[in-house]
């Protein structure tokens, strides 16, 4: 008999407003999962998003939880463990002071819905950017089927290098914060959803966004929810 190859966990560093908070609890709920806890819920709809219709165009989303990367998922490098992981983002954060960007807007990327910044923020993309890189030495290199699988027709120049140097495509100067809010969406639901996710999200889309912590997250096995793990302050 062969014995069964242990899962391995990937990590990821993620913006994840803290709990609580109002943006958290509507993002939460309009997901239907809360990372932190793996709580489930359906939230409230209105008579034209059916709940099936809801749930095909978050279950993506909701797996992966209500934040913002900042550094894309990956394995640990060999050699390197969790505990040292948690140390070094514990450092990071402690070196870093909390800061304000725009408000958010719900914004159309592709075909999927998100809330994205009303304005660029050169701060904010610095510190996705650290976190890009002073964490790389804890990444396993992607495989080439993952590689491959990510590589497609659509991806810019600098895309594709980003993906060959960094793992992800979309990190540095592809780099966009984004809040992931539906799956891709065709023409209809997209307007659809748009609409109500303008409505829903609103009041919480008036003041600046308060970048204070950044959030270490783990998918245990391939396919499986991503849960928060730990949330480090910055400045602390």
């Amino acid at each position: 008999m062969h014995e069964a190859t242990a899962p391995i966990p990937r990590y990821a560093l993620y913006f994840s407003p803290s709990e609580a908070t109002p943006l958290a609890c509507l993002g939460n709920e309009w997901l239907g999962r809360d990372a932190a806890t793996d709580v489930r819920s359906i939230p409230e709809l209105p008579s034209e998003i059916s709940q099936s219709e809801w749930s095909q165009s978050t279950d993506a989303p909701a797996r992966y939880g209500f934040h913002a990367t900042l550094k894309p998922p990956f394995r640990l490098a060999e050699g390197a463990t969790l505990q040292d992981l948690q140390q070094a983002v514990r450092s990071f954060a402690a070196r870093k002071e909390a800061f304000t960007v725009p408000h958010l807007v719900i914004g159309t990327l592709g075909h999927f819905l998100a809330l994205i910044l009303s304005e660029n923020s050169e701060t904010f993309s610095g510190f996705a950017a650290d976190c890009v890189c002073d964490f790389d030495y804890f990444r396993a290199p992607a495989s080439e089927s993952e590689t491959n699988r990510r590589m497609h027709g659509s991806l810019t120049q600098r895309e594709r290098e980003n993906l060959l140097r960094w793992g992800y495509p979309y990190v540095l100067d592809t780099w966009k914060f984004h809040m992931t809010l539906t799956c891709s969406l065709a023409e209809g639901p997209l307007k659809l959803f748009r609409r109500h996710l303008d409505r829903r999200f609103a009041e919480v889309c008036v003041e600046p966004l308060r970048i204070d912590s950044v959030c270490l997250y783990e998918e245990p096995q391939a396919g499986m929810p991503f849960r928060l793990l730990e949330r480090f302050g910055l400045g602390l």
